[in-house]
């Protein structure tokens, strides 16, 4: 287990499809409408148990539900990013994952390894989280009201994340210094896009 930052995460890959606790759907066709992401707080007792509700929601609306830790993140841009990539990949056939759930977390890690992407998923206690819901519904957001605490997008990077963000990514102070620390999530998206050329 990874605790602070990077939180608990599961790590049997038999879980890959759970990561997000949603149901499995048809492909996306529109990445423009396919999906919404939002910034909401959680208090998670028990992973399993919470991917569980989430789960149950998603089957009766669906949808697919992927739950992103935010402070692993580069704001929002990021999330949709991952998803979108992921998105890509379901529809022309060439994920890595079994799941666009991990799909997603693998692209928001930027790495091929399951155990890694893990980390950006859901952990006990309490954790802040970009919540992707493919396609959009109201209602699910309205099913899994008890399970989350709306709270309001980031408008920006915390400071104190950039060091973290950092050494996640492996981006330089030199790098840095040429483009600038408020584009750190342009050089996070960079690194993240990379897995297309890993695969």
């Amino acid at each position: 287990m990874v605790m602070d930052e990077r939180g608990d995460h599961m790590t049997q890959d038999r879980m890959q499809g759970d990561e997000a606790g949603a149901a499995v759907q048809g492909p996306a066709q529109n990445l423009d409408q396919e999906y919404e992401v939002r910034m909401a707080r959680m208090e998670i007792a028990s992973v399993p148990g919470h991917l569980a509700e989430l789960r149950r929601a998603a089957d009766q609306s669906g949808v697919r539900i992927i739950c992103m830790n935010a402070v692993m993140m580069a704001g929002k841009r990021h999330a949709e990013e991952a998803i979108r990539q992921a998105l890509r990949a379901e529809i022309e056939g060439s994920m890595t994952a079994r799941s666009l759930e991990m799909e997603v977390l693998l692209y928001a890690s930027g790495q091929r390894q399951t155990s890694i992407a893990m980390g950006f998923g859901l952990h006990e206690g309490a954790m802040l989280a970009w919540i992707g819901m493919v396609p959009p519904s109201e209602e699910a957001w309205r099913m899994i009201g008890d399970l989350i605490t709306p709270c309001r997008d980031e408008s920006e990077i915390p400071a104190g994340r950039s060091p973290a963000l950092q050494k996640l990514y492996s981006i330089t102070d030199e790098e840095i210094g040429t483009v600038g620390r408020e584009r750190i999530a342009d050089l996070v998206i960079e690194r993240t896009a990379l897995l297309n050329i890993l695969k």
